[in-house]
C-alpha cells in the first residue's frame, strides 16, 4: 500500500498538469472580450459627440476615449498567450493598437475640426473631416474583423460557443 500511494500522487499530478481546460479558454476569451466591451461604449459616445453640437462635451469624450484606448492596449499587452499560442492575443493587441492609432490621429483631427466655430469651418475642413471619418471607420472595421476571426478560430479549437451576453 505504501508503494501504491506515491504512484497515485504522481499519476494525479500528471493528470492535473496536462494543460489548460475548456473553462480556462472560456475565461481567457472573456478577459479579452471584457477589455473590448469596456472600450466600446466610450467609442460609441465619441461618435455620438461628433454628431452633436457641444464642443466641450466632444473634447471631454475625446480625451476619455483616447485615454481608454491607451489603457485597453496596455491591459491587453500585459496578457500572456494562451497555451503557448499567440494568434488570438496578437489579433486583440492589433485591434487595440488600431483603436489607439485612430483615436490619436483621425479622432483628434475630427475633434479639432468639429471644435472650430462654425463660421471658421472651411469647405476644405469638411473634405478633410470626411476623409478622416472614412479612414477611422475603415481601419476600425478591418481591425474588428481580424480580431473576430481570430476569436472564432480560438473558439473552434477549444469548442466554445460564442454567445453574446446582454
Amino acid at each position: 500500500m505504501k508503494k501504491l500511494l506515491p504512484a497515485l500522487v504522481v499519476l494525479g499530478l500528471t493528470l492535473t498538469s496536462c494543460g489548460p481546460t475548456k473553462k480556462d479558454a472560456l475565461k481567457y476569451n472573456e478577459e479579452i472580450v471584457n477589455v473590448q466591451k469596456a472600450l466600446t461604449p466610450i467609442h460609441e459616445a465619441f461618435i455620438d459627440q461628433l454628431d452633436g453640437h457641444n464642443v466641450d462635451s466632444l473634447k471631454i469624450v475625446y480625451n476619455y476615449f483616447n485615454a481608454s484606448a491607451r489603457t485597453s492596449l496596455e491591459t491587453c499587452e500585459k496578457m500572456q498567450p494562451f497555451n503557448d499560442k499567440r494568434d488570438y492575443l496578437d489579433a486583440a493587441i492589433t485591434y487595440f493598437k488600431v483603436m489607439k492609432s485612430i483615436t490619436e490621429n483621425e479622432g483628434k483631427n475630427m475633434t479639432d475640426i468639429m471644435s472650430k466655430d462654425s463660421t471658421q469651418v472651411a469647405p476644405d475642413d469638411e473634405t478633410k473631416y470626411n476623409d478622416y471619418a472614412t479612414k477611422f471607420d475603415s481601419d476600425y472595421e478591418k481591425a474588428l474583423e481580424t480580431v473576430q476571426k481570430a476569436q472564432e478560430v480560438f473558439a473552434k479549437e477549444w469548442k466554445l460557443d460564442l454567445v453574446e451576453k446582454p
